[in-house]
C-alpha cells in the first residue's frame, strides 16, 4: 500500500510540475504583454510554444501574438515577439496544426540543431531578415530576425540557430 502512496505521489507531483518554465519565466518579466495573452490560451497550447533560453541582442521587451483559424477559433499559431528598443525584432513562431506543411520551400539551404534537426534556411538576406524552419515533434518552429537598416551589428543565420539551440537546452 506504501509503495502505490508513493507512485501516486511522485505522478501528482510530476503533473504539478511539468508545464514550460521558460514561457512561466516570460510570464513572470512580462506580466502585461506575455502573461495576459499566454495565459487565456489553453494549458496544451502553452506547452507546445517554443521559448529561447539565449538572444543574440540585450532585450528591452516582449509580447506574444496569437493567430487564430477563421471559422473554428482554433489556434492556428503563437509568435513571441522580442525587441531591442532600437530597431531589432526576433520572432519565435509554433505553428499548432499538427504535420502541417509548408509548400514553396523548393531547393533550400539546410543546417541543423545540436540534436540533428533538420533546419531550413527560408531567408538569408544580407541585411535583413533572416528566417529559420524547423520541425520537432510534429510541429513546425521558425525564428525572424529583422532590423533597421541602420543598426550596426550584423545578425547572422548562426546567430539563429543558436537561439534555437537554446530551446533544447
Amino acid at each position: 500500500m506504501k509503495k502505490i502512496i508513493l507512485v501516486i505521489s511522485i505522478l501528482l507531483l510530476t503533473a504539478c510540475t511539468n508545464g514550460n518554465s521558460e514561457l512561466d519565466k516570460l510570464k513572470e518579466n512580462y506580466p502585461k504583454t506575455v502573461k495576459k495573452e499566454a495565459e487565456l490560451l489553453p494549458k496544451g497550447i502553452q506547452y507546445e510554444i517554443v521559448v529561447p533560453k539565449r538572444l543574440p541582442f540585450n532585450v528591452k521587451n516582449v509580447s506574444i501574438d496569437v493567430q487564430k483559424n477563421i471559422g473554428n477559433d482554433t489556434i492556428n499559431r503563437t509568435s513571441i515577439n522580442y525587441r531591442d528598443g532600437k530597431g531589432v525584432i526576433l520572432e519565435v513562431t509554433t505553428y499548432h496544426q499538427k504535420n502541417i506543411e509548408f509548400s514553396g520551400e523548393g531547393q533550400q539551404l539546410t543546417t541543423k540543431l545540436k540534436d540533428g534537426t533538420k533546419v531550413i534556411i527560408v531567408k538569408d538576406d544580407k541585411e535583413s531578415p533572416k528566417i529559420i524552419r524547423w520541425k520537432k515533434d510534429g510541429l513546425y518552429h521558425e525564428i525572424m530576425l529583422v532590423k533597421l537598416s541602420d543598426i550596426d551589428k550584423n545578425y547572422t543565420i548562426k546567430d539563429l540557430v543558436e537561439t534555437a539551440n537554446s530551446i533544447y537546452e
